[in-house]
């Protein structure tokens, strides 16, 4: 299955706290984060590297038309969306399938009056093209990126395979994992008797479970936390958007 984040929003979790064998969630501000208590704002980062506007050209081969994202690159995680204060998140590139990140020359001579500064985010499955203000603007963008992927491909050394996984934690619902779990795992997440769905958005169980339930089954099945955001999505049976933590973790393969 594809990994699908929804809508986010941004308050920083600065890390992670065990107490009593639970795992629960730090803001920079120092609030200890229980269930259901993730504070409802803008995107939550653990590490915010670099934000601002950029042009992206639409389509999956970049064929269409110009559109203004405001771009977050955080953690390992760049995202779009379709306004600095809008929650609506337009699309996801996870770090690991970043092949390369370079300018687009012949992108940026189409139309050098309105788009002259084109990127290009290279991936397994698609390019994304991006056009900055200025040269400048550009180049910090690459050179961020390149430092970026030189944390985990360092010269020489083929880098250990990472898997992720998202969690969307609707409270007083149910929690919709997307990504590739162990049976093992996704009995503890099932506990007693619980009703599921899958679909292309992932596997949804009917449980509400506590934030710190889900953080503790992931942790012993050797998945890491690592980021965070508060989201709107749609969980099965529901015609309209709810809010849901959405939490992303790795595991080393």
């Amino acid at each position: 299955m594809n990994r699908s984040v929804s809508q986010c929003s941004k308050t920083s979790i600065l890390s992670t706290h065990v107490h009593s064998g639970k795992q629960n969630l730090i803001t920079k501000e120092g609030r200890l984060l229980e269930s259901g208590q993730i504070a409802y704002g803008r995107p939550m980062e653990f590490d915010l590297i670099q934000s601002g506007w950029l042009d992206k050209r639409g389509g999956q081969d970049g064929s269409k038309g110009w559109k203004k994202r405001w771009c977050v690159l955080s953690g390992n995680t760049f995202r779009y969306y379709k306004g600095d204060h809008d929650n609506s998140l337009a699309g996801t590139v996870f770090g690991e399938d970043i092949q390369e990140v370079c300018e687009d020359f012949e992108e940026s001579m189409k139309d050098s009056v309105k788009f002259g500064f084109v990127f290009k985010i290279i991936t397994k499955g698609r390019n994304f093209i991006l056009n900055a203000s200025t040269a400048n603007k550009r180049d910090e963008w690459v050179k961020i990126f390149h430092e970026l992927l030189a944390t985990y491909r360092p010269s020489g050394v083929c880098p250990q395979p990472v898997k992720y996984a998202t969690v969307e934690v609707f409270l007083h619902r149910g929690i919709r994992v997307n990504g590739d779990i162990s049976t093992e795992l996704k009995g503890h997440l099932l506990n007693v008797t619980t009703k599921t769905h899958v679909n292309e958005k992932g596997w949804y169980i009917e449980n509400p479970l506590p934030h710190t339930t889900v953080l503790n089954c992931f942790s012993k099945h050797g998945w890491t936390l690592s980021n965070a955001y508060q989201s709107n999505a749609t969980p099965p049976g529901v015609s309209v958007m709810v809010p849901a933590d959405c939490l992303v973790f790795t595991h080393l393969t």
